[in-house]
């Protein structure tokens, strides 16, 4: 065979294979549709995979999400408590065309850009554990009211000290919607408490061991102090580790916000005076379910609000129970 029989065998055999490709590849193409033609996507923002009570709150949403079956997935972003990473993280989701998002926004007033352009993209928003500073452009809002919170623990506050001391408060992260809320809760009791003084504020910005160096910082002012409030409940449990540290468990009240288990395991020591229950998981569990309702077009409320309870030592073993 010559050099131009071989060449002509050659590019028929080049053709043939290139024909059996191309008839193969819609095939593969319809098999990729197929294989995910019914599945709905519902994309999560939360604020900090690190912050134990944003890890019980997805596990309610991984709860949620496996009872919805193949019809549904779920993905999870971590903004590392980063407003602007949440924002390059919503547009991905945007860009991606998911169904519905949950939202915990790192920071209420910053985040108002990025709910506008989910709004305007029309994809469903379900906002969770914080309203939104537009909330108005969200499906609905699944969550507490985190005035409340501050309430029933500023009112436990005032009757175990007797209704006169001298309070530490360790905020969140200031501008957060809780911590703005939280606050608010406390000083609506502490009108009516004139003889109770703030003497000293600061932010643990959530965190166990901000909280801890703040309440460190006090301690060795050697101001006097009779109370310690904290908005959450890892700042709490930093802060009664100092306390323990300086030798002082049981001379001053702690209290914090979440009912953890481990916050409720120190309750049950005596190490914090009690704490005010949250129901992470049963928040995360309702914010799917209302997600995958709005992404079908389902009604949905625009309000599911389920209400903080206090937790003193002689219920610690009872809330302990609700994280088994």
């Amino acid at each position: 065979m010559n050099i131009k029989k071989i060449f002509v065998v050659m590019l028929i055999m080049v053709l043939s294979i290139s024909l059996l490709v191309g008839c193969s590849k819609p095939a593969s193409q319809d098999q990729a549709k197929e294989d995910g033609k019914d599945k709905k996507v519902i994309g999560v923002l939360l604020c900090d995979f690190s912050d134990q009570f944003q890890v019980y709150m997805k596990t309610g949403m991984e709860e949620a999400a496996s009872k919805l079956g193949d019809e549904f997935e779920v993905i999870f972003y971590d903004a590392k408590y980063d407003a602007n990473e949440q924002l390059k993280q919503a547009e991905n989701l945007i860009t991606q065309g998911v169904d519905a998002i949950v939202l915990m926004a790192v920071d209420r007033e910053a985040a108002k850009p990025m709910v506008q352009s989910i709004h305007d993209a029309g994809i469903p928003l379900v906002s969770v554990n914080r309203m939104l500073a537009n909330q108005e452009l969200a499906v609905s809002y699944v969550g507490s009211d985190d005035i409340q919170a501050g309430e029933i623990q500023m009112k436990a506050m005032a009757e175990a000290l007797g209704g006169k001391g001298n309070i530490v408060v360790l905020h969140g992260s200031y501008g957060h919607e809780p911590e703005i809320r939280r606050q608010q809760g406390y000083m609506n009791i502490l009108k009516d408490y004139p003889d109770i003084k703030i003497v000293a504020e600061d932010t643990g910005d959530w965190y166990r061991d901000k909280g801890m160096e703040v309440m460190e910082n006090w301690l060795a002012s050697g101001m006097k102090i009779d109370g310690v409030a904290a908005h959450n409940d890892e700042m709490a449990i930093g802060a009664a580790i100092a306390i323990e540290d300086a030798g002082l468990t049981g001379k001053i009240v702690v209290s914090g916000i979440d009912a953890t288990p481990e916050a409720i395991e120190f309750v049950k020591s005596g190490k914090m005076n009690f704490t005010v229950f949250q129901d992470a998981k049963g928040q995360g569990r309702k914010s799917i379910e209302v997600a995958a309702k709005a992404a079908k077009g389902e009604k949905v409320e625009k309000e599911y609000m389920i209400p903080f309870e206090l937790v003193s030592p002689d219920k610690a073993d009872e809330y302990r129970k609700r994280y088994q």
